[in-house]
């Protein structure tokens, strides 16, 4: 409720933007320098190729993956909260020379998106901003096309291990024992596969080996998926 009222009090579209300009522009020029090509290499072989495919970079913050997969063939819809992020993967894109389509929001606003249309919804490093996680999975995979590919990796509350601050390990706590949100409080270990496995799905991998951050991979009922990693 707390995060829901503040979405109705800071609008994007009012001017209102979440990021400082001079820490964005520092922090998208270092993701830029970070893309992680195995990782999209890897995307290409479970979706049987990009070519053609439409997605969802959710929470698409500097763009740099946005473009990324543009430049292999994909059709993307680059979604995120912030103007400024927006304004540098604009002209990130144009360098590139890839064309992506554009959507403002909160992570839940996505209601200008065609249900069950995507192939792929990408979710890297963002999840803790939704405003109530089981609502969130269902949202998901509600956008996904059958048999289509959700990729996420989130950190988990164990991320800042004891360096966390008393405030934030308190909504932590909240967090983890009634799935109460104040603020944006990273889920414990494991939840988010939880979360996916009482949806209709065909197939879900998750990847552990890292304890701070969970990395899932789930297929959404309807058809056959490609295996190769």
């Amino acid at each position: 409720m707390i995060n829901w009222l503040h979405s109705k009090w800071h609008r994007p579209e009012k001017g209102w933007d979440p990021v400082d300009p001079a820490w964005a522009l520092e922090y998208a020029e270092a993701e830029w320098r970070m893309v992680d090509h195995a990782l999209l290499d890897t995307l290409e072989a479970k979706l049987g190729g990009l070519a053609g495919k439409r997605v969802l970079d959710m929470g698409a913050g500097a763009g740099q993956y946005s473009v990324a997969l543009a430049q292999r063939g994909a059709d993307v819809t680059w979604h995120d909260i912030s103007r400024t992020y927006r304004t540098f993967a604009q002209a990130k894109a144009a360098d590139a020379g890839v064309t992506l389509h554009w959507s403002l929001g909160y992570l839940e606003e996505t209601q200008a998106l065609p249900a069950a249309s995507f192939d792929l919804i990408f979710n890297r490093i963002c999840w803790y901003y939704c405003q109530n996680d089981q609502a969130f999975a269902r949202q998901l995979w509600g956008l996904l096309k059958p048999a289509g590919v959700l990729y996420i990796h989130t950190p988990n509350s164990q991320f800042h291990g004891e360096g966390m601050p008393t405030l934030a390990r308190l909504r932590t706590w909240l967090n983890a024992q009634t799935g109460f949100k104040v603020g944006h409080p990273m889920l414990p270990p494991r939840r988010v596969a939880n979360l996916f496995a009482a949806l209709p799905i065909s197939r879900l991998e998750a990847d552990y080996r890292d304890p701070r951050n969970d990395v899932i991979w789930v297929w959404k009922v309807g058809g056959e998926s490609h295996t190769s990693s």
